[in-house]
């Protein structure tokens, strides 16, 4: 009897287990998915505000701050303006322009880093000097943009400004004339006549050998000879002199005592 009774009790009990399986399958399929999904989600990598790392061409680039020294090594900070025409040409090619990036509404800002081996150049192509470039001064610069989108390793660096720019000239003094000497160019590109620089008032800048005793300097290495500024002073005024005070007392003084003093 309780043999009869066990087994009708397992009997019963296998349809409700079979239902159960197949209540709980798609859900347990249903959570696995959902947390597939989720996980993919969450590992999406977000959109970069700024360039990778690579070698660039970047143009009209603005000099926010002029470079400290005369000479490389040295640094230009400068600023490239957050403009929907800004594209920048990835090897340095003009065929492949890549738009430039930014974060929100913002300009970018680089610091162009210039060694000795830099190639400078004025907006003619022609050579110049780190002291032509400076503040305000629109530049194309070819370089090595580092990982953390700030430094410019440049290669060439182009100012586009319309003027006259210096170049590095070394020769051998070949005659002096007056306030003229000619040299003669190191790389055989013969004669040149120079305008000396050197007169009364200019500041100037001489390595060499000093002897204090004698206050004079031999073995002279270099002379920097920096522009000659005058500077205009504003004539200073001297002040008015108040007027003097009248030894008669005035007509209001008097009409004054006349009200008050009856």
């Amino acid at each position: 009897m309780f043999t009869k009774t066990y087994k009708m009790i397992g009997f019963l009990a296998l349809p409700g287990l079979f239902c159960a399986l197949i209540l709980f399958v798609p859900y347990s399929a249903y959570a696995v998915e959902n947390t597939d999904i989720t996980q993919a989600s969450d590992n999406v990598t977000p959109t970069a505000n700024s360039l990778p790392a690579g070698f660039y061409q970047f143009n009209n680039l603005e000099i926010f701050k002029s470079p400290a020294v005369d000479e490389p090594p040295a640094s230009i900070d400068v600023i490239q303006k957050n403009e929907k025409s800004c594209v920048v040409y990835e090897n340095g090619k003009t065929n492949q322009p890549t738009p430039c990036v930014f974060k929100d509404d913002q300009d970018n800002r680089y610091t162009v880093l210039i060694d000795k081996e830099i190639t400078l150049l004025g907006v003619n192509q022609e050579s110049a000097l780190l002291s032509d470039f400076l503040a305000g001064d629109k530049i194309n610069v070819l370089g090595w943009l580092s990982a953390d989108s700030k430094t410019i390793r440049a290669a060439l660096v182009r100012n586009l400004e319309s003027k006259n720019f210096h170049q590095s000239l070394s020769g051998t003094i070949k005659e002096i004339n007056g306030n003229v000497f000619t040299i003669t160019l190191a790389n055989g590109g013969g004669d040149v006549f120079v305008e000396t620089p050197i007169a009364k008032n200019a500041q100037v800048t001489i390595k060499g050998v000093f002897n204090k005793a004698k206050n004079a300097v031999s073995n002279v290495l270099s002379i920097l000879i920096k522009p000659t500024i005058v500077l205009q002073e504003t004539p200073t005024k001297e002040p008015t002199p108040p007027p003097a005070p009248s030894a008669e007392p005035s007509t209001l003084f008097k009409n004054f005592l006349k009200i008050f003093w009856r």
